[in-house]
């Protein structure tokens, strides 16, 4: 099997994205969808059952879906590697890139070197800790993730009255497009000095109330709140 400059484990909204980058840019990929549609190759991360034969080596690994705990991280860290270095005994292991969330960061404001809040991040939170300290990853906590069809007008249609009571003490939002996120991921790839942990965003603030007061229904539960107020 041809090695590949990229590996893309679950193409998914930001693969398409970062696909699209690295054929501009002349980079080698391949990527992985659990039914192998449009091109890609039919494979699932299972834990300790997890067959690894399907996927070419690559010197960059980029795990777009959750890993949940130390443990799998783990097994797919070292079961991928140990997979190419069997077939191919000088095979490097690879850099690794995984993406996240910034749930766990609480604090006003957060960076990079903001201690998480590890309730918060649950078992994703471990796996990506142990990436980090063991196999030298780099993970992208993502803001907000937008782009084409997902529009932060469209999450109008999850408001209660009971979750927009919330946002009324609570309006900041943070977003970053698909695109942004497809450019953080190559500029890993071009430098091996960007390690460790990095929060993505397109550095503004949004305010969601105004976001969502677009929608008729929203702005009926707003009147609601407001008379209840009164």
């Amino acid at each position: 099997m041809e090695q590949v400059q990229v590996l893309i484990l679950g193409h998914g909204f930001v693969g398409q994205y970062l696909t699209e980058l690295l054929s501009t840019n002349s980079v080698s990929y391949a990527a992985t969808t659990t039914t192998g549609r449009d091109a890609t190759i039919k494979w699932q991360f299972s834990g300790t059952d997890t067959d690894f034969s399907a996927l070419p080596a690559a010197p960059f690994v980029v795990v777009m879906f959750p890993v949940n705990g130390a443990t799998d991280a783990d097994h797919l860290c070292h079961g991928y590697t140990t997979h190419h270095q069997t077939i191919c005994p000088d095979y490097t292991p690879p850099r690794w890139i995984l993406l996240g969330s910034t749930r766990a960061f609480t604090q006003t404001p957060s960076t990079k070197y903001t201690p998480p809040d590890t309730t918060l991040g649950g078992p994703r939170m471990d796996a990506e800790v142990r990436a980090i300290e063991k196999y030298n990853a780099c993970v992208l906590n993502l803001v907000g993730l937008w782009g084409g069809a997902r529009c932060p007008r469209g999450w109008a249609r999850f408001y209660t009255k009971d979750r927009l009571r919330t946002r009324l003490n609570d309006r900041s939002l943070h977003l970053v497009h698909g695109a942004d996120v497809a450019r953080a991921i190559l500029a890993v790839v071009r430098d091996r000095t960007i390690n460790g942990r990095w929060l993505v965003s397109d550095q503004r603030v949004y305010d969601m109330l105004q976001i969502v007061l677009c929608d008729d229904r929203v702005r009926g539960l707003l009147s609601e709140l407001l008379e209840e107020k009164d």
